[in-house]
């Protein structure tokens, strides 16, 4: 008698649902955000292309729906395709009209050529490029702002950690913020902050990625985010809660490195390893 691999159903419905998920279309309205209050504090999230706004949106997507703030996502590029820039720009409008989010353009196309190499080789185009997120910056009073982290791997998601890090040590003696940097091309070495997602973010990350409808149809990477963020609970349990402890109740989670921004422009990592359940109040998280 031969006996079956017992899991061997369990990765057959992984392989079924991404299946089904392929036929799928995000037509139904998008969720009604609640109302955004005069004076709610200002999250804005650089995302170095469009969709990035989805990929690391989770932290983002509660702090509009549980606290109230006033998320803005701001599209760094429109891409490297010059002949996709103005569907893209409509594709992630439809995207952030999905999670709730405001938008700003860096420039009316988006901003070129943000990577080290630009910032090496063309200081005066680099110069400009980092005036205009200074002048975001000054002009939104950002209480939070997310960017990637330093070795992101991708030379635009690199980049725009440069170019907002340089813009932000030009404006000491603006309101101090919260700075989140963000994971994808390559994993955080040291997160601080695990955040788990309920079902209904999740799936609502997943639909706002499907709006970015050229992108998904070359690879339809908006079907994995959930196994991302399954990782990220398996990552996040051994380096922000710590070694060999045991993995919190929670199957959907995004890893971020929160540091504050001092009135002098210095930046200080967040002392204390967070981890915050998809059902736990985010709390005190960014109050003091």
């Amino acid at each position: 008698m031969v006996l079956r691999n017992p899991y061997g159903e369990f990765v057959a419905g992984f392989s079924r649902l991404l299946a089904a998920g392929a036929e799928l279309v995000p037509t139904a309205e998008p969720p009604r955000p609640p109302l955004v209050h005069a004076g709610a504090p200002r999250v804005l999230l650089f995302s170095p292309h469009p969709d990035d706004e989805c990929l690391t949106g989770a932290l983002p997507l509660r702090l509009r729906r549980e606290r109230g703030m006033n998320v803005i996502n701001v599209a760094v590029t429109l891409g490297s395709n010059p002949a996709r820039r103005a569907a893209r720009w409509r594709e992630v409008s439809d995207a952030c009209a999905w999670l709730g989010f405001g938008m700003l353009a860096a420039a009316t196309d988006g901003l070129e050529r943000i990577n080290p190499a630009t910032r090496e080789n063309e200081p005066g185009y680099w110069q400009t490029a980092v005036a205009t997120i200074a002048a975001i910056l000054a002009e939104q009073q950002p209480t939070i702002l997310f960017v990637p982290h330093r070795d992101d791997r991708h030379p635009t998601h690199v980049g725009t950690h440069h170019l907002v890090f340089d813009a932000l040590a030009q404006l000491a003696g603006v309101a101090p913020a919260w700075i989140v940097e963000t994971e994808y091309w390559a994993p955080l070495v040291t997160p601080n902050l695990m955040v788990g997602s309920s079902v209904d973010d999740v799936a609502d990350l997943v639909a706002a990625l499907a709006c970015h409808r050229g992108e998904v149809a070359r690879n339809a990477y908006h079907l994995a985010l959930p196994a991302g963020m399954i990782e990220a609970v398996r990552r996040g349990t051994e380096l922000v809660k710590g070694y060999g402890t045991a993995a919190p109740a929670c199957h959907f989670a995004t890893l971020y490195r929160l540091s504050r921004r001092r009135m002098d422009a210095g930046i200080e990592a967040y002392a204390e390893p967070l981890v915050i359940p998809a059902e736990a109040d985010l709390g005190l998280l960014f109050a003091a």
